[in-house]
């Protein structure tokens, strides 16, 4: 690998570049065939699996240097993927590689990619080869992320391996809508040297064109590429707070939108409350199966799945948490958090307008959601008013008994309306209101 890794001068044309890359003898490689993607879960993560070698012609083969050395890595994937911040590649007979996240890495690798392909057409590569440095990076329609790890030892006659596995995000959607799949990816290469001259932080620059400085980077690609059919489950929640009553519930509304090119599969729902002592129960049945799926967008109709959510009446009212999670058979889980606002139910007096003919008042009520609003009190008639809503009512209040023969024979009557709201479900909301009615 000393031949590519550390030349003696800057690369002078792309033919020298040629003779180095199809003179390759050791490093870092792909293992053939071992790219892999998967997802685990059911739904969630897409994993990208593959294995590293010290050489892959025609399969692992022993270093041929001893010396410090870092690993540039590549991995392509549908565009708006999560990345994770770290890939620890793992063996049972080596320390550990583990490779952060590196922008530089993406755009170097993705800025030499054209020169290596014209390293390929001009030569004589052979199919080991060409598979060995791959087609042009990042490959078309995918995006390309890259990863650098820290300073590694090789070691001169050793022959090893590391397993992989990184977890990326399915892509997501501008308008929120899951990823219908498949998922797929791609994978590549590049190492450069360490030592007291050239540190391990220095910038990235890969190899591309003549008068490259000589502590540049070897960047390659592979034709390795894999996809497998993937599902995703995306929940929305309210955009504004449900209003829960204290002593009271009220349904939490979520949205479920499925995308799936592989076997669908039927969700256990879930959900929890921040409310200290509340409740949140998923409506009936607590499964999520989704409706068929469209054979061109792979997307299931939108479904509608309620939780009920609940506050004892002596919770301090304040801005809560409701939750709903989907499971996976596979243990894939899909959440989304909605707020509750927990409130105590308060009505608000209007105006008094009096019908003297009858001997009548009407009050003008506010009422904070649905439910009966009752107005009562000694020598008054009781009357009820409902409402499906928050909204303005107008409650008629009547005198009667003695109450009644006072109005007629004097023409006026004071009397002291008792004024009780009772949510649909929650504690009551009480006041009163002091008026005189008349009569002419």
């Amino acid at each position: 690998m000393s031949r590519l890794r550390r030349p003696t001068k800057p690369l002078v044309a792309l033919a020298a570049f040629a003779a180095l890359v199809l003179a390759l003898s050791g490093c870092f490689y792909f293992k053939p065939n071992s790219l892999s993607v998967s997802q685990p879960g059911g739904i969630g993560s897409a994993r990208v699996h593959f294995v590293i070698c010290t050489n892959s012609i025609p399969d692992c083969q022993p270093e041929e240097d001893e010396e410090t050395v870092q690993y540039l890595l590549g991995i392509a994937v549908p565009p708006r993927s999560t990345p994770p911040q770290t890939i620890t590649a793992t063996s049972p007979s080596s320390a550990p590689i583990v490779f952060t996240l590196n922008e530089q890495v993406a755009s170097e690798m993705a800025a030499a990619s054209p020169s290596i392909q014209q390293v390929l057409d001009e030569s004589e590569a052979k199919p080991e080869e060409r598979q060995l440095v791959g087609g042009p990076w990042p490959p078309s329609g995918l995006q390309g992320v890259g990863y650098l790890s820290g300073p590694v030892q090789e070691i001169n006659g050793a022959t090893r391996e590391w397993s992989v596995d990184a977890d990326f995000g399915l892509p997501v959607a501008t308008d929120g809508s899951p990823f219908a799949g498949p998922f797929t990816a791609a994978i590549a290469m590049g190492f450069r040297g360490v030592n007291g001259e050239f540190p391990a932080d220095r910038p990235v620059h890969c190899v591309r064109s003549e008068g490259d400085p000589k502590d540049s980077a070897i960047c390659l690609g592979t034709n390795q590429q894999s996809q497998a059919g993937t599902s995703d489950l995306r929940i929305a929640g309210p955009t504004k707070a449900t209003q829960v009553f204290l002593g009271g519930s009220a349904p939490v509304k979520f949205k479920l939108n499925y995308a799936s090119t592989t076997t669908t599969s039927t969700f256990a729902l879930s959900a929890k409350t921040s409310v200290k002592g509340g409740k949140a129960k998923v409506g009936t049945g607590a499964t999520f199966v989704p409706g068929a799926l469209d054979p061109t967008s792979h997307r299931a109709p939108t479904a509608t799945s309620e939780v009920k959510a609940s506050a004892p009446k002596n919770v301090k009212p304040g801005t809560y948490e409701v939750t709903l999670t989907a499971t996976a058979p596979q243990g894939g889980t899909a959440t989304q958090v909605a707020k509750v606002k927990v409130v105590k139910p308060k009505i608000k007096l209007g105006g008094v307008k009096l019908n003297k003919a009858k001997g009548t008042a009407t009050l003008s009520v506010k009422v904070p959601g649905a439910g009966t609003l009752t107005v009562s009190g000694k020598g008054l008639a009781k009357t009820k008013k409902k409402a499906k809503k928050a909204k303005k009512l107008k409650i008629t209040i009547k005198a009667k008994g003695a109450t009644k023969a006072q109005l007629e024979q004097l023409g006026k009557a004071k009397v002291k309306a008792k004024l009780t709201f009772k949510p649909t479900s929650g504690i009551a909301a009480k006041k009163t209101k002091s008026l005189t009615l008349k009569q002419s």
